[in-house]
């Protein structure tokens, strides 16, 4: 007689060490409610398992962009952790302006995020499109043309019409007022990438790019911040009118005209133009400018400089409408073209510069000459400069070094520490008397 099935079963699943039920493919109706029971034990174990992952990145979440306000790179396990020893005490202002910058930065974000919608799904109209793209040009050349080149670093000069203008177009921007602009740009060029620096590159992409502006600023830079020598500007009534009424301009400017204009002479809806025209159009630019301060001091070659981080990248000069040439920015930064070219490509700045020297508007154009920067590639470039360094050219001393850094911490032209040859060497193209 054939052994029993039951039987059989039994002594394979003991054989096998398999739990009841799961031998032979077939089970009772207590092993199906067993399995249940264990599938039901999983499932809670699964749920509760990302629950918890989701609570623990929440909270990390608020920790590191709510609650972590000062730039210590240690983050709390939890608010309610004991902070270091050595952590920076800040004040009920300063909390309450850093958490005011990180609500207004997150909220154009959700708000650009409806404009692109309305983009990519074809609810716009083009000329909302075109619009938009001409006041993002507009507020690039204010701040390019303007609170960089002409104010921080007086590559130029400018006469009364063409600084009200372009005031006007950096106000659009909302990258703080050109007073505020110059001092952080001057303190950046002093001291570059270091503590000092407002968008310090060695601390990370993130916080070169946008970090610095969502945190308190590192100790090192409230201590140099007041030696920046700003006279010039408060002695230019044109940066501290811009100054004084900086928010209801910036509202007007960047939000109030780029929703109304579109509805008002194409008839756009209002919501669209506002989210178009006036948030996706500043948050693309905003995050433009920064692309300088992050990945132009990351990627790209070094022919002037090879020991700074700033670089040559064509992406962030096109974005910027022509001020990612960084690596030759840095090292000669009072040259009005921000660049050694010879014609306008990937540099509209350089061009809205030369066509109101035209008028006499802009005057006194400082720039290098070529023999200046031939001897300076040579001597710190990384060699990607034609003509490569000869032999004698490489026998650099130390205090070749030495006064290489001297002139890459020079802010502009007004700099005290813009080195004699330099000045000399200058070339200046339509001075006027």
């Amino acid at each position: 007689m054939s052994p029993n099935a039951t039987d059989s079963s039994t002594i394979l699943r003991e054989e096998r060490k398999m739990p009841n039920g799961c031998a032979n493919g077939w089970s009772n109706m207590s092993d199906s409610a067993e399995k249940q029971q264990c599938w039901k034990n999983q499932a809670f174990l699964k749920v509760n398992e990302i629950v918890g992952l989701v609570k623990y990145y929440c909270l990390r979440a608020y920790i590191v962009f709510w609650h972590e306000l000062s730039m210590n790179p240690r983050v709390r396990s939890s608010p309610f952790s004991p902070p270091p020893a050595d952590e920076l005490i800040l004040s009920a202002d300063d909390i309450f302006s850093t958490r005011r910058r990180r609500l207004f930065f997150t909220s154009i974000h959700l708000l650009a995020l409806g404009g692109l919608y309305f983009c990519v799904t074809g609810q716009v109209k083009l000329y909302t499109v075109l619009f938009a793209l001409a006041v993002g040009t507009m507020s690039s050349i204010g701040v390019t043309a303007g609170s960089h080149r002409l104010w921080s670093h007086h590559a130029y000069k400018a006469k009364l019409p063409l600084r009200i203008i372009l005031a006007l177009f950096q106000t659009v921007g909302v990258q703080y007022s050109i007073y505020n602009w110059v001092r952080d740009h001057r303190l950046h060029h002093k001291y570059t990438d270091t503590d000092a620096d407002p968008h310090n590159s060695n601390r990370g992409f993130f916080y070169s790019h946008v970090g610095w502006a969502l945190m308190m600023p590192h100790p090192a830079f409230e201590s140099k911040v007041s030696t920046v020598d700003m006279s010039d500007m408060e002695s230019d009534w044109v940066v501290m009118w811009q100054y004084k009424l900086y928010a209801p301009l910036a509202a007007i400017l960047s939000y109030v005209l780029p929703t109304v204009v579109p509805w008002w002479l194409w008839g756009e809806d209002l919501l669209v133009a506002h989210l178009v025209a006036a948030q996706l159009r500043q948050v693309l630019t905003l995050h433009s400018t920064f692309l300088i301060n992050s990945a132009a001091h990351m990627w790209g070659v070094k022919p002037y400089d090879k020991n700074i981080n700033p670089t040559e990248n064509m992406f962030v000069s096109v974005a910027t409408c022509g001020d990612g040439w960084h690596n030759y920015h840095h090292t000669f930064p009072w040259d009005y073209k921000n660049a050694e070219l010879l014609d306008y490509k990937l540099n509209l700045s350089t061009l809205f510069i030369d066509a109101f020297s035209l008028i006499g508007w802009a005057y006194d154009l400082k720039t290098v000459p070529t023999e200046l920067v031939n001897k300076r590639a040579l001597r710190t470039g990384d060699g990607t400069r034609k003509p490569l360094p000869t032999a004698a050219d490489e026998a650099r001393t130390a205090a070749d070094a030495a006064a290489a850094a001297a002139c890459t911490n020079v802010y502009g032209w007004t700099d005290n520490d813009l080195p004699d040859e330099d000045r000399q060497m200058a070339q200046i193209y339509k001075k006027c008397d």
